[in-house]
């Protein structure tokens, strides 16, 4: 969620003049955790060797197709065999004979940080979100950071997400990164994390480029793949396109995922000028993502078709922002790859991948207006191997086929709402919710079975999430009240 402000507060300066010319810091003690240390967890479950049978899969994959009835081999995490009648001696056997197989649905925009906060941004432009998300992150500690993070996998995996990205906002210092990327390897999901820029609302700050090294050697290396590692800019409507520069040049240096929110402004004119901005400097491309974009021209969504570069849409908090409506059918006419994200469930209420497939299915069929413009397999690609490809992981995850890891959800299709089955990618996005996620796996780790999480202990990642906002709810009004910044929209 992009948020534009004035009026810095010598926090803020301080925390930008740092950023630009930190140099490598000594690792912090959270890098010692192990991922069984982590307070609401348990050691990952063990990878193994099994066949799901007899689903109904929808492998993602334009030469397997959907199989009316079929098995997955899986061994050692990765996919062995889609088909019909699979046989490993040995492996054990998951009875689906009433689900949906399909990918894991994947994120490519989530502010984690910020989940203990959920419902919290308030009705007027004093307590909105915008106000209250900068004034949150003033008060969160690095453990308040690690906090929101837990609770946003554990509802990520009990939601069939397998793949989320960590868009990381209130990074003050090397240890709030550390205190989150130690939350990564606890819980087991596949994340892009983007590093972001030290607090919520501030101008002209960058990322902390310094930090970004010892992080890849220090976290990223050791994920057994599971975290890639980005950044995540300010972009060109809130900062110096020279930062911006500085920024794209060593992301790319590095091979990095490089995001930026674009477009979220109808009244700014520097909200049209975004796009032009960074395709007129050569920073557009397929290894950017473009969040929201929804205030942009025709000419520039050409430019972003043009240049292959990415666009991550989360209906549900750019309407109830007032950031507009999502233009998602002039971005498809236009051959733009759209995926979809859940953002900030401090708006969104909730990490409901099924909800917003439905909602982008129904703003384009709203938009046309046409019950056929967008249709449930476009909105389910956009949720699975749309969103592999924005984050640079296809050849991994995205769609079910051999050589490709096993990131794989589960849905019964016997509940009452799913009842009765009829045509299963219909099911899956028009009538599914998280609770009729059976089984959640994520590289071959089963890490939700039958409707329950193997390894996270829910009542302590809430109770520490209710601790953390009610203990810092004093020090958030006293930011609010003393207006330190004020709202440029």
């Amino acid at each position: 969620m992009a948020n534009n402000f004035r009026g810095l507060t010598r926090r803020d300066m301080m925390l930008a003049s740092a950023a630009l010319g930190a140099a490598a810091v000594s690792p912090s003690p959270l890098l010692a955790q192990s991922p069984a240390s982590d307070p609401a967890t348990t050691a990952l479950p063990a990878r193994g060797q099994f066949i799901i049978r007899g689903a109904t899969i929808l492998t993602m994959d334009p030469n397997l197709g959907d199989i009316a009835r079929g098995d997955i081999h899986v061994r050692d995490g990765a996919i062995i065999a889609v088909g019909a009648n699979i046989q490993a001696p040995g492996a054990e056997i998951i009875d689906a004979a009433n689900m949906i197989a399909l990918p894991g649905l994947i994120d490519t925009h989530w502010h984690m940080w910020g989940s203990v906060a959920r419902n919290m941004a308030g009705e007027d432009a004093k307590t909105g979100y915008f106000l209250f998300a900068r004034a949150v992150g003033d008060v969160f500690t690095a453990e308040d950071n690690a906090r929101g993070v837990r609770l946003s996998f554990a509802e990520a995996i009990h939601g069939g997400v397998t793949t989320v990205h960590n868009w990381s906002h209130n990074l003050p210092r090397p240890e709030f990164a550390d205190a989150e990327l130690a939350v990564h390897k606890a819980y087991g999901g596949r994340a892009l994390f983007g590093y972001g820029y030290a607090g919520v609302g501030m101008v002209d700050q960058p990322v902390n480029l310094a930090d970004l090294e010892r992080v890849r050697k220090q976290w990223i290396a050791a994920s057994e793949g599971l975290t890639t590692l980005g950044i995540c800019s300010r972009g060109p409507e809130s900062n110096n396109i020279d930062i911006c520069k500085r920024e794209w040049e060593l992301a790319r240096k590095l091979g990095l995922r490089i995001s930026t929110h674009m477009g979220t402004s109808a009244t700014r004119v520097k909200a049209r000028e975004g796009v032009k901005a960074l395709a007129s400097a050569g920073l557009l491309g397929p290894d950017v993502i473009l969040v929201h974009d929804t205030n942009t021209s025709l000419d520039d969504i050409d430019l972003v078709a043009k240049t292959k570069t990415f666009v991550s849409m989360s209906p549900y908090t750019e309407m109830r922002t007032g950031f507009g409506i999502p233009p998602i059918l002039q971005m498809l006419d236009r051959g733009v790859s759209v995926s979809l994200s859940i953002d900030t469930i401090v708006l969104s209420g909730n990490a409901d991948m099924f909800a917003i497939m439905k909602g982008i299915q129904n703003v384009g069929d709203g938009s046309k207006p046409s019950e056929f413009a967008l249709t449930p397999r476009k909105a389910l690609e956009m949720a699975t191997i749309e969103g592999a490809r924005a984050l640079g992981i296809e050849d991994r995850v995205g769609s079910l086929k051999p050589g490709k890891r096993a990131d794989i959800i589960l849905v019964r299709s016997d509940d009452l709402n799913m009842s009765p089955a009829n045509d299963p990618v219909r099911m899956i996005v028009q009538s599914a919710q998280p609770a009729n996620v059976d089984t959640t796996i994520i590289d071959g780790r089963i890490l939700k079975r039958g409707g329950r999480l193997l390894h996270i202990d829910t009542k302590r990642i809430m109770a520490d999430a209710a601790e953390t906002m009610g203990r810092v709810r004093a020090g958030v009004e006293k930011v609010l009240r003393e207006g330190g910044v004020t709202v440029v929209r």
